[in-house]
């Protein structure tokens, strides 16, 4: 989708999924593909990525019925949640994490500027962020998803809470002390 969407428009649209109304599902279906998507191959093989994916909307649509939103948390925090228990599924049958690890990956940090930049300016910027990606790399596995899910994923610390099973306060510590070693590494 192309606009913003409210919380309220989504807790809508999944009230009506709830009752099988199929263009409802569809929709929260495009809205989600997309983060669920990017969140699940930051942290497997690309190939693997697309059948966790399927897994994620599978599990959403057997278990929507049970979905109820609470003050602070949404259905957004429930999606991801979902999809983060459905890592940790893989992972415990795989026992072998690949994560931002694997090479063949595709850099999501990395990005080329709009606005027909210099040569020198994009070689910079590109420099730039391959030097954050590989920090992000030596972060443990928490401080990272905490990290990608606060500012890739815009969600709040409530949301991160339910995703990661961590309390408020314990994610804004993770997150604090995963940004300071990235200063740290950063200034190395």
């Amino acid at each position: 989708m192309t606009r913003e969407i409210t919380r309220d428009q989504i807790e809508k649209l999944v009230d009506r999924a709830k009752t099988g109304d199929e263009g409802s599902f569809e929709k929260i279906f495009e809205m989600f593909f997309d983060k669920i998507f990017r969140y699940v191959s930051f942290r497997v093989a690309e190939e693997e990525s697309e059948d966790i994916v399927s897994d994620v909307f599978l599990k959403v649509v057997e278990s929507l019925h049970s979905y109820h939103a609470r003050p602070k948390v949404g259905f957004n925090a429930w999606i991801f949640r979902i999809a983060h228990n459905t890592l940790i599924d893989f992972y415990r049958r795989k026992k072998d994490f690949l994560g931002l690890e694997d090479e063949d990956s595709e850099d999501f940090f990395i990005q080329i500027p709009d606005e027909n930049p210099l040569p020198h300016e994009m070689v910079n910027q590109i420099l730039t962020n391959k030097r954050l990606y590989e920090i992000l790399k030596k972060l443990p596995p928490l401080q990272r998803e905490i990290l990608e899910l606060k500012y890739l994923e815009d969600m709040s610390n409530s949301e991160i809470s339910e995703i990661t099973g961590k309390n408020e306060g314990n994610i804004r510590v993770i997150q604090l002390r995963a940004l300071r070693e990235i200063r740290k590494m950063w200034e190395e």
